[in-house]
């Protein structure tokens, strides 16, 4: 779950400025994956990324590509069979396409890529990556 809020960081760029636009991506998600002793585990994630948001046609295509960094803390170390990360702070990175539709194209669909790890700041430092379909609506 989460919010998308436009960012005020810069005047002049805002995210229904035109075809570049700049906005706050807040989120509070749960994994869960299958650790190396066959048992399943949970983690509660709290995340903040700033995004960029390209539309061409000066918000006439329905179609957009946006690009992010960020950062999330976890309520413990993740682990899984394959990964064990060192820290529950974690930085992020996220590329997406996505189609604007419906009444005044409020709605939105993207294929997200996001990427989690913590950029050398102590070992292990495995990252992981995840790929995954966001529907989001106006509220």
């Amino acid at each position: 779950m989460g919010a998308v809020v436009p960012s005020g960081l810069f005047e002049g760029i805002r995210r229904d400025a035109g075809p570049l636009t700049l906005h706050w991506d807040l989120w509070a998600s749960h994994w869960r994956s299958h650790h190396a002793g066959g048992t399943t585990g949970g983690y509660t994630q709290l995340g903040a990324l700033l995004g960029w948001r390209y539309q061409p046609a000066d918000q006439q295509s329905p179609w957009f590509i946006e690009a992010g960094l960020g950062g999330s803390v976890t309520d413990r170390l993740y682990s899984s069979r394959e990964r064990q990360f060192s820290t529950a702070f974690q930085f992020t990175e996220v590329l997406a396409v996505g189609y604007r539709f419906g009444p005044e194209k409020a709605y939105e669909v993207s294929l997200r890529v996001q990427h989690f790890s913590n950029a050398g700041i102590k070992k292990p430092n495995p990252g992981e990556n995840f790929m995954f379909l966001r529907f989001s609506l106006p509220l």
